[in-house]
């Protein structure tokens, strides 16, 4: 699996303390899988790419203390909705599960739509220090980031990759013919500073290069809501080198996340086994497709007014 996110945001300050975020994701995902999927290099891989702009997410953000007076520190909450306005049945000429009549399905795993199909709730906390004294530290900024999105909804009716196995199913397997739409979690901290070289340089003054760690999953069961359907609940920790630039009133953010471990539901992400159509074959990261790309590109734009 392949993936890149280009992320457009807006940000309205209503005073110095609130504004107003909107944030619009672009999607350039890839996914590959081995038909019939025996095992790792057995059979023949095949992909498909899959574009598209995302679910909107506004929210609305409040410093806890006056950016006035603490410019170096602060702690942002926030609180805002998704908005289904990406794209949650995006379908490709795919063949079943035993590499066999090719059709028109919904592509998977799900995490590749550009959209999931519900209207969330979106809860976010953002804190940064910049040193000043410490000659080690200072100048160097450290960070934390989370956000948590509560789906209520149960599912969006394209059909799963149970759906789309195209062999006979056993009554556990009833219940997983639709994706559901699952809760999801992201913890983001890492360290931020100057690129050296660039103090004297008015137009890379501000350049900055930085280090950010990840944990990113799908929960089993939602805060609120059923959790029908099928999912692929688990994990995923990554960490990789990044770069932002702030121009005025635009900031540019580039990272290139590394995962280097991850967990995967086995008991939520059983697929059928292409053989007998009855049995899940015995549980495989690489054939359950796992939950994000090895390595993937984030960037974010956002623009303030």
């Amino acid at each position: 699996m392949r993936q890149s996110v280009l992320d457009v945001s807006a940000r309205y300050y209503l005073n110095r303390r609130v504004a107003i975020v909107g944030t619009l994701p672009v999607s350039m995902n890839n996914f590959s899988m081995i038909y019939p999927p025996k095992g790792p290099a057995i059979g023949q891989r095949a992909g498909w790419d899959i574009n598209g702009v995302g679910d909107l997410a506004l929210v609305t953000q409040v410093s806890l203390v006056d950016p006035k007076d603490h410019p170096f520190e602060n702690c942002i909450v926030g609180l805002g909705m998704k908005i289904p306005t990406g794209n949650w049945d995006e379908r490709r000429v795919i063949p079943n599960l035993n590499g066999q009549n090719f059709a028109s399905r919904a592509v998977y795993p799900a995490a590749v739509m550009p959209g999931d199909g519900g209207t969330g709730i979106i809860a976010t906390v953002d804190a940064y220090k910049t040193f000043r004294v410490n000659r080690f530290l200072r100048g160097k900024t450290l960070f934390v980031a989370g956000s948590y999105l509560s789906n209520p909804r149960n599912t969006n009716g394209t059909s799963s990759i149970i759906g789309s196995a195209g062999v006979p199913l056993t009554p556990n397997f009833l219940d997983e013919l639709t994706n559901s739409v699952s809760d999801a979690y992201s913890v983001q901290t890492g360290v931020s500073m100057k690129v050296p070289g660039t103090w004297n340089k008015p137009k890379l003054k501000g350049l900055r290069m930085r280090l950010v760690g990840r944990w990113e999953g799908v929960r089993a069961h939602d805060l609120f809501g059923p959790a029908g359907g099928y999912r692929q609940p688990g994990w995923a920790m990554s960490v990789g080198p990044g770069l932002t630039y702030a121009n005025g009133k635009d900031v540019l953010m580039i990272d290139v996340p590394i995962v280097f471990s991850r967990y995967i539901n086995a008991s939520r992400s059983a697929v059928p086994g292409p053989s007998n159509g009855n049995t899940p074959a015995p549980f495989n990261p690489d054939r359950n497709l796992g939950l994000v790309a090895p390595v993937s590109i984030t960037m974010r734009y956002v623009r303030s007014f």
